[in-house]
């Protein structure tokens, strides 16, 4: 998945308002045990577009599934 990854942020950059493609890079960031970037991928969603109600359930479902208050 390396190669789709860099695809991906590549794809991010050009159109950071995508929730669809900043989804599958946090799923592959919590995949892979990189909380922080996954934090990252969130926090850094353009303030023009803010993230759609319905999508806000999804999100903190990725964040808060895999992790406990114990881990780094």
């Amino acid at each position: 998945m390396r190669g789709s990854v860099k695809q991906l942020y590549e794809e991010l950059e050009k159109v950071p308002e995508d929730w669809s493609i900043r989804l599958r890079l946090i799923e592959h960031a919590i995949e892979t045990g990189d909380r922080e970037e996954a934090k990252r991928l969130v926090r850094s969603s353009p303030e023009d577009f803010p993230l759609p109600e319905e999508l806000k359930a999804r999100v903190y479902e990725l964040m808060t599934r895999h992790w406990s208050p114990d881990l780094p």
